[in-house]
């Protein structure tokens, strides 16, 4: 095994940051199951230029999912529930939507009810003006959102998956009920305390006296501007913690449940956890599925790779494991401007000997650069404008009307096919790259690619 090539993941990340105002990340990198690289990145409060470390505090969104699992897989172990026990028996669930569910349909996001939005309303409202609000505080109060989801239902439970946040707030309520205390309390009992995960939080009180929190940022544009942390999340991702815990963390998860000689769960649980029981409706990898709070890629380089990100929109979080080489990583950030879980497979990629730059997001990534700019027709007649937005480009301009979303359909050689709709038809797009530079063919026009001529790709996107 080659040694993880921290130079390179460090580039990486500062280059990603530096490109997208991420005012800080906190990342470690497990290697044959010992940490092998821990670095913080940039500043954690950008107004007074406090450097972020390992020990501090990011919130990690849904990555909370995994231990609120984790600790639904203690309960069972302990015959104290089923994975296959009905919600209703421990929630008073007046709802017809939830006949038939199960626990097991909870952890996996396969209720059949699809995500209702609640948690995204308690988080935007916890830092911008938002048009609506739900003070939901209790499980009472969550009942009573929950009334009229009957007519919501999508499939019949175990069916297919739907992301469901609130099924997470409901698992929350279940251990609380099961253990007999507060789920957190449970967590920090049973999982974290033999972690030695000391600076793993969910309370305001307990993260408010902490020294070492990165302030939270709302990046729009060019523009970053400090929010207040966003509390609410609760089981479906209200946890905060640090590089350095979750390092534990993720050591934990490789060394099948152990960590310094304590059994912290039985690899039977994580076996169940770590299982595909429903198709993730995007495929960035191959066969992309979803266990018990657990994101799994089946097959990434010959190996198996669990994952997990995490977004409370002002703090974003990514972890990833491969038990057969004992590796991992988990990364943290103070902002959303660069796709977390994209540097976690990037380091996937230098942890099992591989190119992060041929990863098909990274491809798509470079591609939509090198065609961004200005283009002109013949001697300047027309000008038109080419921006990358998100997956997408949007292209403006002179004779073209409304901005037009070019979606992008494949590139082999010396083009890239990109596609838009007019009227309902498919209408082709296609960049060449020549001894011009790069050139859009667009219905009747030729436009060339005014300004200096930029690098031919050095890869192609698949189709």
């Amino acid at each position: 095994m080659v040694a993880f090539d921290s130079q390179r993941f460090d580039d990486l990340v500062f280059a990603k940051m530096s490109e997208t105002k991420i005012p800080s990340v906190s990342a470690a990198v497990i290697e044959g199951g010992s940490v092998v690289h821990t670095r913080g990145f940039g500043w954690k409060d950008a107004s007074s230029a406090s450097p972020a470390t390992v020990q501090t505090l990011y919130g990690i969104g849904s990555i909370t999912k995994s231990f609120v699992a984790l600790a639904v897989g203690r309960l069972v172990e302990s015959g104290k529930m089923d994975f296959h026990d009905p919600v209703t028996k421990f929630v008073p669930l007046k709802q017809r939507a939830f006949e038939g569910v199960e626990v097991h349909h909870l952890l996996s996001h396969t209720s059949g009810i699809p995500g209702l939005g609640s948690l995204e309303v308690i988080l935007f409202s916890a830092f911008r003006e938002y048009h609506h609000w739900l003070p939901i505080a209790s499980l009472d109060d969550m009942s009573s959102f929950l009334d009229g989801v009957d007519d919501w239902v999508v499939s019949k439970p175990g069916a297919r998956l739907h992301y469901f946040n609130e099924g997470f707030v409901l698992l929350g309520e279940i251990v609380s009920k099961v253990s007999g205390r507060h789920w957190f309390d449970y967590l920090r009992a049973e999982v974290l305390a033999p972690l030695s995960m000391k600076r793993t939080f969910l309370s305001k009180a307990d993260i408010s006296a902490d020294i070492d929190v990165a302030t939270p940022y709302a990046i729009r544009g060019a523009k970053l501007t400090p929010t207040p942390v966003p509390y609410g999340s609760d089981a479906a991702g209200g946890i905060m913690s640090c590089a350095a815990d979750l390092s534990r963390y993720v050591t934990m998860l490789i060394n099948g449940g152990e960590f310094e000689g304590k059994n912290v769960v039985s690899r039977d649980i994580l076996s169940k956890m770590e299982t595909p029981y429903a198709k993730w409706p995007v495929e960035n990898y191959g066969g992309d599925s979803y266990g018990y709070g657990l994101m799994i890629i089946p097959d990434f380089r010959g190996h198996k790779v669990v994952r997990h990100g995490g977004s409370v929109d002002v703090y974003t979080a990514d972890m990833e494991y491969l038990r057969d080489i004992r590796s991992g990583v988990v990364l943290l950030s103070n902002g959303t401007g660069y796709s977390m879980g994209l540097l976690g497979m990037s380091a996937v990629s230098l942890l099992t000997e591989g190119d992060p730059e041929e990863l098909r997001a990274v491809k798509l990534e470079k591609l939509l650069k090198k065609v961004e700019g200005q283009y002109r027709t013949y001697k300047g007649t027309l000008v038109a404008e080419v921006k990358k937005v998100g997956s997408f480009l949007i292209l403006s301009g002179e004779d073209i009307g409304n901005d037009i979303v070019l979606v992008p359909d494949g590139a082999e050689g010396e083009e890239a096919r990109f596609y838009t709709l007019e009227g309902g038809a498919r209408v082709e797009v296609t960049f060449r790259f020549d001894r011009h530079g790069v050139e859009l063919f667009f219905e009747r026009y030729r436009y060339r690619r005014a300004g200096p001529t930029p690098p031919r790709p050095e890869t192609t996107w698949p189709s």
